[in-house]
């Protein structure tokens, strides 16, 4: 606003004064000159971009009983949507009987207690650092079959029914969670889903970054994965994506204060939110320094301008 009014004060002094049409300098002339509104449509930097106009008209939605204006150069844009949901579990998981993976995808659990239509449940089979997992949001309960909007992850490779005392059902509703005592040589796992919805045509990308390395109050630092596998028998800590918007699915990935893209997709999502598991896995060796070890991760969305 201040270069706008800057402008309007010179143009004004220009109006009022006598010789205005040419400036000069020692070194330079400017024998006409012109102020007006421009530039360019999109503005950029290393972090963010900008999408501007000055001097709208009527900008703005108009309503009667039967029709609706929208009006101005940017008011489609104004129309956007862009949401997101991170959740894990840090309650008791179920066991379910049976899977059916895709659009309109069920499972049968033994138990529906705390689960709602809109939340994001995971089904894990063969619970390890070496899991499949697909993530859903629910669309309705009837009984003990529980539908989701669509399964997405490792559900095309999954069972239709578990095979071992090793798979269950999540509900993913929770802001934090933890691995709980651990011990050397045990495969430590939790899981956590995200779920964006958006119109906006050129898409979305989701940043994770942590506020320090997983550590305890000594400054003790859990070694975080470099090697792209968190491995019993090795002291690491890490998490593997899965999901057809997953970046670099299938490999162990580092949570640190390095931020780095986990999901991305360069189109809209349609009336479907797109979703991705996160594994994070923990495993220490008997030397490793005990105490109790903490991390905070953030979660940014931002859309692909």
């Amino acid at each position: 606003m201040r270069k706008i009014w800057s402008l309007t004060s010179v143009l004004c002094l220009f109006l009022l004064g006598t010789n205005v049409f040419a400036m000069s300098s020692t070194n330079y002339w400017i024998p006409w000159d012109n102020v007006n509104s421009g530039g360019s449509d999109i503005g950029t930097s290393t972090n963010f971009s900008l999408r501007d106009t000055i001097g709208g008209m009527a900008v703005g939605t108009g309503t009667s009983a039967n029709y609706s204006l929208s009006s101005g150069y940017r008011v489609p844009e104004a129309a956007n949507t862009l949401s997101y949901l991170v959740k894990t579990s840090n309650t008791a998981p179920t066991t379910y009987s049976a899977f059916t993976n895709g659009v309109g995808g069920t499972v049968t659990v033994s138990s529906v207690a705390g689960i709602s239509v809109g939340d994001l449940i995971a089904v894990v089979e063969n619970r390890g650092f070496g899991q499949l997992v697909a993530i859903g949001r629910v669309s309705s309960s009837v009984g003990l079959v529980l539908t989701v909007d669509q399964f997405e992850g490792d559900g095309g490779v999954m069972s239709a029914a578990p095979a071992g005392g090793d798979d269950f059902v999540y509900l993913l509703n929770a802001n934090s969670f933890d691995f709980g005592t651990v011990s050397a040589g045990v495969e430590n796992t939790n899981v956590v889903g995200t779920s964006v919805l958006t119109n906006i045509a050129t898409g979305y990308s989701v940043y994770l970054q942590a506020n320090q390395n997983l550590q305890n109050a000594s400054a003790q630092i859990m070694a975080p994965v470099t090697d792209g596998t968190v491995s019993v028998g090795s002291e690491e800590y890490g998490a593997e994506v899965t999901g057809a918007t997953a970046v670099d699915a299938g490999t162990d990935l580092s949570v640190s204060t390095t931020q780095r893209v986990i999901q991305s997709s360069g189109a809209q999502t349609g009336t479907i939110s797109d979703k991705v598991g996160m594994i994070f896995k923990l495993s220490i060796i008997s030397s490793t320094n005990p105490g109790v070890y903490t991390q905070t991760v953030y979660y940014t969305l931002t859309a692909n301008y």
